[in-house]
């Protein structure tokens, strides 16, 4: 099992850079870091090319960005690129409340003969950056880019056979992109 963390965004709505905003004293792409190594074989950051010498980014592997694709489905693809034959865990770095208890779920609930196994939110839909992706999906985004929809990997997701499961701590997969007052209050942004 191979995990991706996904910082290749410009974060226009944050106005800074989410992988680098601290939470305790840590950065969320640290912290985020440290947890997918427990359960992977190796953890890749994905960056866009200009992101590469970026202190933080840089200490850890890297994966650039499809320069073609944009938004998350860039990191996606790059994982698919570099190792089609192995499951991802892939994950964004704006949840800065993912904790082990999630990803255990979301291991011990995995499907491997689904393309996906995402977490179901039903006021949200399904979140596709803190999910599953199995073989048979990389290969079949990279044997037919066609099937990406509007470069959204919720959308693209939709179309495939996933198996979805139910958080059971629905704060770990707070989102900074989706902030409300009474989120905000969760996390102590430094």
């Amino acid at each position: 099992m191979l995990s991706l963390v996904l910082t290749g965004g410009l974060s226009t709505r944050m106005g800074t850079d989410k992988a680098l905003i601290k939470v305790d004293g840590r950065t969320i792409l640290d912290r985020t870091i440290d947890l997918l190594s427990s359960y992977s074989n190796q953890v890749f950051v994905s960056v866009r090319e200009d992101q590469a010498q970026e202190l933080n980014r840089s200490k850890y592997e890297m994966l650039f960005d499809d320069p073609n694709l944009k938004g998350p489905m860039a990191g996606i693809m790059s994982a698919a690129k570099h190792e089609a034959e192995s499951p991802w865990i892939i994950v964004s770095c704006d949840l800065p409340l993912l904790d082990d208890e999630t990803i255990k779920q979301l291991l011990d609930m995995r499907a491997k003969d689904k393309d996906a196994t995402v977490f179901l939110d039903e006021e949200v839909g399904i979140e596709p950056l803190c999910a599953i992706y199995e073989p048979a999906l990389l290969q079949k985004l990279q044997e037919n880019p066609q099937i990406i929809e509007k470069m959204s990997p919720q959308m693209t997701l939709k179309k495939m056979n996933i198996n979805t499961i139910q958080p059971k701590n629905k704060n770990a997969l707070y989102n900074l992109n989706r902030i409300t007052p009474e989120a905000s209050n969760l996390i102590d942004i430094e």
